[in-house]
């Protein structure tokens, strides 16, 4: 079937085999009687006009509050099927597809079009964004086999095919406080509360950005570490079901606005503030938390297999790392000098060929809360120096995970032909330290705390409301 011009005929597929075909592709001519094709649910749906989404939209009273996550951006193709009835829209809301659920189709980007075909051989090629919305509330959609619930848009862009998942914000959080705490049981309910009401508010933040022009973008947030980790239904589970029903709409807020509400899986000891480990200035409900157990020299925190750690660098490990890395994130006129100490903007170097062997790597100051603030490394052809939680990153092996954390001190090394031998880090925690402590949150949730008592706890002065 071609893709281009006007559909004037309804294409009925046979059944095969006794089975009904996995889909129907309709299309209704103008003086067609039949009864008017289903239409998007509409607290999903963004109008779509011109072939393309149109911009967030302030949201309606009354309504579900909606969010947009990429699922994938630079892929070329995937699979989409669902669990039931499905339709796929295409530009002004002409129903393409009618989906059974039985069966998979597939969906690619063709230069700026996307391209749905069947293993049937049926196939169509649209310009603008395609709709896939489940047409009974009980239905999931399916992308290469993964559900999801809410719709899926479908857009070609010069990197791939941009694939965004738009579905109730209560739905998203489902699929993100699992993923993100990790593997929990019914005694740590209160902590899952607390990450529930700790994602949703971080979600709240990413609607209706002023930073971002109406139309600039076709979403909210990235499935990803970039903002949280969301598995969709995949990811859900029943206390993580239960904690997000128990919290329903209820954000973190201070002055009266909802506010980002950072965290992380173990802060070793005591949390961080923002200066700390980012280019950030200080927030008033962001202050450094000790984790520890009053009137015990014991911590909330030390569940985690991360609360204390060492990572040992052979020496061509620690080159490879820092080849790969210190450039990109040694902050600005550090090369071949002390620095102002006051951060600058990461690949500032300006140093040109490898990096030298490396002689040194030394710390350079502590913040009050005892994270490493800065460190110099020094070759045989220049001085680089590093600040906060760049430093992870400096830290990191080719395809490898970054640095634990910046609660760490440097053992004494021995040398080899002026340079290092290896290079042991000691440290505690895991992550960034701003904010919550999952695993502290988990300790006090297990030590009898409720979740207010543990948001109230990691980010001070705050209050919760509910947002409707």
């Amino acid at each position: 079937m071609s893709g281009a011009g006007t559909w004037d005929v309804r294409v009925l597929r046979a059944v095969r085999h006794g089975v009904v075909a996995p889909a129907t592709f309709l299309a209704i001519a103008a003086n067609c009687t039949a009864a008017p094709p289903p239409q998007p649910n509409p607290s999903l749906r963004r109008s779509v006009s011109g072939g393309d989404i149109a911009g967030r939209r302030r949201h309606q009273p009354g309504t579900p509050r909606v969010v947009g996550i990429v699922l994938s951006s630079s892929a070329p193709s995937g699979t989409l099927s669902a669990t039931g009835e499905w339709h796929l829209y295409a530009a002004g809301d002409r129903l393409l597809v009618r989906g059974t659920g039985r069966g998979s189709w597939t969906i690619a980007r063709r230069g700026s079009k996307v391209r749905v075909s069947s293993r049937d051989g049926l196939a169509a090629t649209r310009e603008g964004t395609l709709v896939a919305q489940p047409a009974a509330p009980e239905t999931l959609l399916t992308w290469n086999g993964r559900p999801y619930r809410g719709a899926l848009e479908l857009t070609a862009t010069s990197n791939g095919l941009l694939v965004v998942n738009r579905l109730p914000v209560e739905d998203y959080v489902r699929g993100v406080v699992s993923q993100e705490l990790g593997p929990v049981g019914p005694a740590d309910s209160a902590a899952v509360q607390a990450q529930a009401v700790a994602a949703r508010s971080y979600a709240y933040t990413r609607l209706n950005d002023p930073d971002i022009p109406a139309g600039g973008r076709r979403y909210d947030l990235v499935a990803t570490v970039t903002d949280q980790v969301y598995g969709g239904v995949a990811g859900e589970t029943a206390v993580g079901n239960a904690a997000v029903a128990s919290t329903s709409g209820i954000v973190i807020t201070y002055g009266g606005r909802v506010v980002n509400a950072p965290y992380h899986a173990s802060c070793g000891g005591t949390t961080a503030e923002p200066e700390d480990v980012w280019r950030a200035p200080s927030q008033p409900y962001l202050q450094r938390v000790s984790d520890q157990i009053p009137g015990t020299d014991r911590y909330y925190c030390e569940g985690s297999a991360e609360f204390r750690w060492a990572r040992t660098y052979t020496r061509a490990e620690l080159n490879s790392a820092l080849e790969h890395n210190l450039r990109t994130y040694a902050v600005s006129g550090s090369a071949g000098s002390s620095g102002d100490g006051n951060g600058g903007e990461p690949g500032g170097s300006g140093a040109s060929g490898p990096i030298g062997a490396v002689q040194s790597v030394a710390v350079d100051a502590l913040t009050p809360g005892g994270r490493v603030a800065w460190i110099t490394v020094t070759t045989d052809r220049s001085t680089y120096r590093v600040r906060g939680n760049d430093i992870r990153f400096v830290f990191r092996l080719p395809r490898g995970e970054i640095l634990k954390s910046t609660y760490f001190l440097i053992d004494d090394e021995p040398m080899q032909d002026g340079r290092l031998a290896s290079l042991t880090l000691r440290g505690r925690g895991n992550g960034h330290g701003v904010g919550m402590c999952q695993w502290g949150a988990i300790g006090r949730a297990r030590a009898g705390q409720d979740f207010q008592t543990i948001l109230g706890t990691y980010y001070p002065g705050t209050t919760l409301a509910h947002e409707d």
